[in-house]
């Protein structure tokens, strides 16, 4: 029997299969929660090593290893397992978005619609853009690859005392909503609260206070 063979001429075993891969993604999850991200290389390292074939699979493990960096105070490390990750979403993207830029913009409107004119009147200023996801410059500046929106500059109550010092601008990621959105509905519920969560954090909101009002 042929025998796939692993870095410098070590022998490797089968290719982990889906479901274990499932589970130590899972198991990782529960050591980041528990406070030992440490432990977490140990867990999904091998899977890498052992051959994943499909590319999802292996963006998933890169982006965990990322977050387990930064948990762990590994900068480079995270930075460096993020942009894998991301190159890996991005090989793996369809041509197309689910919603053309035209539809996504109409529900992006419809969730800005559903503020009172005094917050839409604050908000006129702010540019809110439209990305697939984070670029590779956000990446190593440390933004996760597959973050939903981000909201970039300082928040409203700190304007009043600091002045605009940094530009004020709104991100959505479409890919990375598409992503967590199991169909459209779904996906057009994802895309308002995004938006409503990233407005929330230039009024001052925190991700407490977003989870409270259930936009977190």
């Amino acid at each position: 029997m042929n025998e796939d063979r692993g870095p410098a001429g070590r022998a490797r075993g089968p290719a982990p299969a889906p479901a274990e891969i499932e589970r130590a993604l899972e198991h990782a999850w529960g050591l980041l929660e528990a406070g030992a991200p440490e432990k977490v290389a140990g867990l999904l390292r091998p899977l890498l090593e052992g051959g994943v074939a499909d590319p999802d699979d292996r963006a998933d493990l890169h982006h965990l290893l990322g977050v387990a960096c930064e948990d762990s105070g590994d900068r480079e490390g995270m930075v460096a397992e993020w942009l894998e990750a991301r190159r890996l979403d991005v090989e793996g993207d369809d041509e197309a978005r689910e919603l053309g830029e035209a539809e996504f913009a109409r529900v992006v409107q419809d969730a800005l619609d559903e503020l009172p004119p005094e917050i839409l009147e604050r908000l006129r200023n702010v540019p809110l853009i439209a990305d697939d996801r984070p670029s590779e410059e956000m990446v190593r500046d440390g933004t996760d690859p597959r973050i939903l929106g981000l909201f970039h500059g300082l928040s409203m109550p700190h304007e009043s005392t600091l002045g605009p010092a940094f530009p004020d601008t709104i991100h959505l990621f479409a890919r990375n909503i598409e992503r967590v959105s199991a169909d459209e509905r779904e996906l057009r519920e994802e895309i308002r609260v995004t938006v409503l969560h990233e407005t929330a954090h230039y009024f001052g909101f925190d991700e407490d206070e977003l989870a409270r009002l259930g936009l977190g």
